[in-house]
């Protein structure tokens, strides 16, 4: 995606600075100023247009690793545009990330900067109205990374899970984004219903749980060997499905589904590959319902995408993220309604699936500035509005969704 002109902004320190850059041809022009200081500015000549456009996303890239970010108006901006991009200088990448419920702060997991291997990990915020960080937790220990991510309904605390990657032990916390205040929690990686009226969790014995508006049980589920279960609660918060690596699990099935209300399994089921698929791993680590609680979406990181249905276990598709020959789906995220899938490529782009049929449709979403080495997480902010991006080695983009009227490839 070529852009010929930008602004780029800073939090500063007294007061904001500003970037503005733009290719008129051969030339690419800098001007630079701070608050409602008088700009100064600069140009510069090139062999083409080609080479100045890159000249440009070079600025970019370099400006956006000192802390300038591009800011827009989600109002003022067309659907599929972007609306914020910045880079937090991970050193081994951005892992998740999460917007808040109001759209204005994207909150991402990353490895501490300025580190080489085992870099231990950290959570930043950054402010997309002003572009402001704030680094919120930190975990020097080496061999740290964060695992999940997400914001509470009202927005105050985000709470997200760290694993040791030697011990494989698993800790879970949330912060008070006013305060900074970081509480531990007694369990592990919860996940809600859209109501927020009940909560999945490991417990400290490893067990699955489903707890009620009271905190107490409604479920208990064995987890198997430890931390070898995917697990993931339905909207409603009616059923969870289990995924169980096949190579250290304690049950004969692939696919669990069961019924909190009722306290059955309704479903168990060896996960039904197609044929073109049998040599892909089938270790999922990334569950979740469609908006019908019909189809249940699985997810390894060299696996592919798969829709599976919730009565029968039968493959419903099947989407093998393919980029030049080399197959890996990074991460897909579910739109709140669960109608919609956005499936990142390592390589890019991201593209938008229907959840019913696994459809893919038009248009994609692909991250402007340089190459980066492959994309890493996606997700939506709560309300559908937005859709966020992160790639290597730190860059977040931010893209409006609502309004876009996707269509059939062809169509």
């Amino acid at each position: 995606m070529d852009r010929d002109q930008i602004l780029l902004t800073h939090p500063g320190t007294a007061k904001p600075k500003y970037l503005e850059l733009r290719v008129d041809g051969v030339e690419l022009h800098r001007n630079w100023w701070a608050g409602t200081g008088k700009p100064q500015g600069r140009t510069k000549s090139f062999d083409d247009g080609r080479a100045a456009r890159e000249a440009l996303e070079k600025v970019v890239t370099e400006k956006m690793r000192d802390g300038y970010a591009l800011l827009r108006d989600v109002a003022a901006t067309e659907p599929g545009d972007v609306v914020a991009q910045c880079t937090t200088r991970a050193t081994n990448g951005v892992v998740a990330i999460a917007l808040h419920p109001d759209g204005h702060t994207v909150a991402v997991a990353r490895g501490i900067p300025d580190r080489t291997r085992n870099a231990g990990c950290e959570v930043q915020t950054v402010d997309l109205r002003t572009g402001a960080r704030q680094v919120v937790y930190t975990d020097a220990y080496r061999y740290s990374m964060i695992r999940t991510v997400a914001f509470e309904p009202d927005g105050s605390h985000l709470t997200f899970t760290v694993r040791d990657w030697i011990t494989m032990v698993e800790v879970s916390y949330t912060v008070a984004l006013a305060t900074g205040h970081v509480q531990r929690l007694p369990h592990t990686r919860p996940a809600w219903d859209t109501a927020r009226r009940r909560m999945l969790i490991v417990d400290n014995d490893h067990a699955l749980r489903v707890l009620g508006p009271d905190g107490g049980s409604c479920l208990d589920l064995p987890a198997g060997k430890r931390f070898q279960t995917t697990a993931t609660l339905s909207p409603s918060g009616r059923l969870v499905a289990l995924a169980h690596d096949p190579d250290n699990r304690d049950t004969e099935h692939d696919l669990e589904i069961w019924d909190v209300d009722t306290g059955q399994r309704v479903l168990a089921a060896p996960f039904p590959f197609p044929a073109r698929f049998q040599g892909t791993s089938h270790r999922f680590d990334k569950l979740a319902f469609d908006g019908t609680e019909q189809i249940l979406v699985a997810s390894g990181e060299t696996s592919g995408c798969f829709g599976v249905s919730v009565e029968s276990g039968a493959l419903c598709w099947a989407i093998k993220g393919e980029q030049d020959g080399y197959a890996r789906l990074a991460d897909f995220a579910l739109s709140p309604d669960g109608t919609l899938l956005a499936g990142a490529l390592s390589g890019g782009p991201v593209i938008v699936h229907d959840v019913a049929t696994g459809q893919p449709l038009e248009p994609r979403f692909a991250v402007p500035g340089e190459w980066s080495r492959w994309c890493q997480a996606v997700g939506f902010s709560a309300d559908g509005r937005l859709l966020a991006v992160a790639d290597y080695p730190g860059r977040v983009t931010v893209f409006r969704f609502d309004g876009v009227e996707f269509a059939k490839p062809g169509e």
